[in-house]
């Protein structure tokens, strides 16, 4: 049985050279501490290190190894948001902080968290929130400083060895810079001849990587004598202007000063630019914020070409998709030169104003074909959204632009799953802005949909009644409409107020229609007021509204609003009792939204279709897709935002939950939806688009599995549910010992989790079955 790794680490593109014991060390430093914090000063490896660990362990997690680059977290308060979007966590309705510690606390996980230091007192106190909570999480970090958190355990990480000039051996300093040159000059070798000015310019360099790096590439230009000779002359210079610096950082800020100062006049000009972004950059963008005075946009191209030689760039290809980005060390020095021209404000404004301009453009062109391409374009900027946001932040001058901007990404929260970060951002920039104008009004307009989705009725009538206030006073006939249609979507959330929605909704769409063409809102509209109609018993009314949507969608080459007409088609077909029709609806639903990766839309029509099975006379199936949607909508909160906000969802929820229990028994119940909620994404929603073979993946191993006594009682533990360390205390065992069965069970089984564990054991007759 093959199993999944999960993880979001990225490839590695050179190879790490020596390091063997620092990786062991760092590894036995995990399986003791639950926190190893890898320390050192900027360009000695921190990150390769974690890295190069993480990607070991990786089989050793059964929820997966997650990294969660914190060099571009500008504000602290950004902190557990990107955590959250590492993970895989999207919770509309909790706070990040409490959100990870809910999702996390039964997760067996490896967190990284790389760039801890200019966040480390806000990383110290949501890892003083984590690990209490989550008793199988442990954190990986890379800071300059170590956090000071009860239980951290520090490596501070080396330099590579640096060669004794009278060896004849190789120290790992000398392979590295030998790997980097020939990979510059195709044949290098160290051989007799050049070893005594190898093994000195990497005591020049003590040993640093990042420095040895930076001047191998150089060995396109120079010999290693000539390397020697200049290296040498660029450091005494350094010396003798800083002898306050420590050694080491002497020596990367002259390896890193000699690397600017071989550059042209173009190319150190783009690097100070460069650095304006966040997460790097196309060429597209680059071209756009760079070029100026000093920098036609047609030598943007070479001088990347020139930057990339020199390794100051790296190139990174993705879906046919080139960026280039900049290791953080080189990015800061960039920005010290950005800032000593003085251009940055200039340049800040010129990246904002690149961004805002996607922002834009992601509207206008949302509501046709290419959408999916679209999303991947704009979640490669994410970091750079979020620089261009904090710069709008910055000075009043920029602020009513941030508001703007804001409410321009709309449909990017929405559609990415990152309701919360659109909280955060509108909160912030409404604060900055409180006067009455039009871009607040899309602001609260924008902030009451994502409070909608998460549930909060109240606070976004609220804002929608202020929005509504400053439409009328601006005499703005299109967010009057706006927020006519919003207002009906929000009385949703409640029993009590369905009565209302239909008419609001309505009332809504009238006033967008008279707008005139085109108008993508009427689209929004109308497939809001197809589960309005579905959820107050108009189901006819439903079916008529969502189907001429789904037509006029189809035919503009529209898939995102289509997979949710898809959905409220099967919804009210559900409905009408005509299971068939409904599962046909939902399962073409779940096949648009793939594309989008909407584990939100997946779950709820997931949800729908388990109702749907249900209707056919399928009740064990039926649980094991309700199955199948609880694992979905896992990172979002129980039931899912689109279940726990709306009441009326929850009550048809529990009915439909409730007849399948009454036809399977309880205990049969749950073993059917648990079979479904251990399978991994693919094979869930396989399973649910009719791959028969995918929903019993997790059946029982055909073989006899023999387990030793220990082993059977640590079995029996794991079918109960308990912790590794409640396992031990209970046999009286060491926490490692427990682990270690556990391991051992899991590779008997063929298993990955703990929980596909339980729910075998979950179906044995008795102990004796083991």
């Amino acid at each position: 049985m093959t199993t999944a790794v999960r993880d979001n680490l990225p490839v590695d593109v050179t190879s790490l050279v020596g390091r063997q014991g620092e990786v062991s060390q760092v590894k036995k430093m995990l399986s003791s501490s639950r926190l190893a914090t890898l320390t050192g000063v900027g360009g000695v490896g921190k990150t390769r290190l974690a890295l190069q660990v993480a990607r070991q362990l990786r089989r050793a997690f059964s929820d997966g190894v997650w990294l969660a680059p914190l060099a571009e977290v500008g504000k602290t308060d950004l902190l557990a948001l990107t955590v959250m979007e590492a993970v895989g966590l999207r919770s509309p309705t909790q706070e990040p902080a409490a959100a990870l510690m809910d999702y996390l606390w039964d997760k067996q996980l490896l967190l990284v968290l790389d760039n801890c230091e200019h966040l480390v007192e806000g990383c110290a106190e949501l890892v003083a929130q984590l690990l209490p909570a989550c008793p199988q999480l442990r954190i990986l970090a890379t800071s300059r400083e170590p956090m000071g958190v009860d239980g951290e355990s520090v490596f501070m990480v080396p330099t590579l060895p640096i060669p004794d000039l009278t060896a004849t051996a190789t120290a790992d300093s000398m392979a590295l810079f030998a790997e980097r040159a020939a990979a510059a000059v195709p044949g290098f070798l160290v051989t007799d001849s050049n070893r005594q000015a190898v093994a000195s310019l990497c005591r020049h360099l003590d040993g640093l990587p990042l420095a040895i790096e930076l001047a191998a590439v150089r060995m396109r230009v120079l010999s290693v004598e000539e390397l020697l000779a200049r290296q040498g002359d660029r450091y005494a210079l350094l010396t003798r202007g800083n002898r306050s610096a420590q050694p080491r950082h002497r020596s990367l800020r002259a390896a890193v000063d000699w690397s600017f100062e071989l550059c042209s006049d173009t190319e150190r000009l783009l690097w100070a630019r460069l650095s304006a972004f966040a997460g790097g950059c196309d060429l597209e963008a680059a071209q756009h914020v760079c070029a100026g005075e000093g920098l036609p946009a047609d030598d943007v191209l070479e001088a990347i070409a020139g930057l990339l030689d020199k390794s100051i760039l790296m190139r990174e290809e993705t879906a046919g998709r080139v960026r280039y980005r900049m290791l953080e060390t080189i990015r800061q020095y960039g920005r010290e030169r950005l800032l000593e021209s003085g251009e940055d404000q200039v340049l800040h404004r010129r990246h904002r104003d690149h961004y805002l301009e996607k922002a834009e453009q992601l509207q206008v062109q949302w509501f046709g074909p290419g959408q999916t391409e679209l999303l991947v374009r704009m979640r490669a900027e994410h970091a750079n959204l979020r620089a261009a946001l904090e710069f709008c932040l910055s000075g009043p001058a920029e602020m009513r632009a941030g508001l703007h901007m804001a409410g321009a990404l709309w449909l990017y929260w929405m559609v990415s799953g990152l309701q919360k970060e659109g909280e955060y951002w509108l909160r912030r920039t409404l604060a900055s802005q409180p006067e009455p104008s039009s871009e607040r009004a899309i602001g609260l307009w924008v902030y009451a949909y994502l409070l909608i989705v998460g549930g909060e009725k109240d606070p976004a009538l609220a804002m929608i009644r202020e929005c509504e206030q400053i439409a009328r006073g601006l005499d703005d006939a299109a967010m009057q409409a706006h927020a006519a249609y919003l207002s009906g979507f929000a009385h949703l959330l409640r029993v009590e107020g369905l009565d209302q929605s239909v008419p609001l909704l309505n009332k809504g769409i009238r006033l967008e229609q008279a707008l005139g063409e085109p108008n993508p809102h009427v689209t929004v509209a109308r497939v809001i007021l197809a589960l309005a109609s579905c959820m107050s018993g108009q189901v006819q009314a439903a079916l008529t509204i969502a189907e001429e949507c789904a037509a006029e969608l189809k035919a503009g080459g529209e898939q995102y609003c289509l997979s949710w007409c898809l959905t409220y088609l099967g919804l009210a077909e559900w409905c009408q009792h005509d299971g068939r029709k409904a599962t046909e609806y939902l399962r073409q639903a779940i096949r648009c939204k793939q594309p989008f990766n909407d584990l939100l839309g997946i779950g709820c029509a997931m949800e729908y279709l388990a109702w749907s099975t249900m209707e056919l006379g399928d009740p064990e199936r039926a649980a094991r897709l309700l199955g199948v949607s609880s694992m979905l909508w896992e990172p979002m909160g129980p039931l899912g935002p689109l279940l726990a906000g709306f009441e009326l969802l929850q009550d048809w929820h529990g009915a439909v939950e409730e007849q399948i229990k009454e036809a399977l028994g309880e205990v049969a119940y749950q073993q059917a939806f648990h079979s479904g909620a251990v399978l991994p994404v693919d094979k869930g929603i396989s399973y649910a688009l009719g791959d028969e073979t995918s929903g019993q993946s997790e059946s029982p191993p055909t073989e006899c599995v023999a387990f030793t006594q220990r082993e059977t009682q640590v079995l029996q533990m794991l079918a109960e549910g308990l912790s590794n360390k409640c396992i031990a205390a209970r046999l009286v065992i060491a926490p490692r010992t427990a682990e270690c069965h556990v391991s051992n069970i899991l590779a008997k089984l063929g298993f990955t989790t703990r929980a596909q564990v339980a729910s075998w054991a979950a179906r044995q007759p008795s102990a004796s079955a083991y």
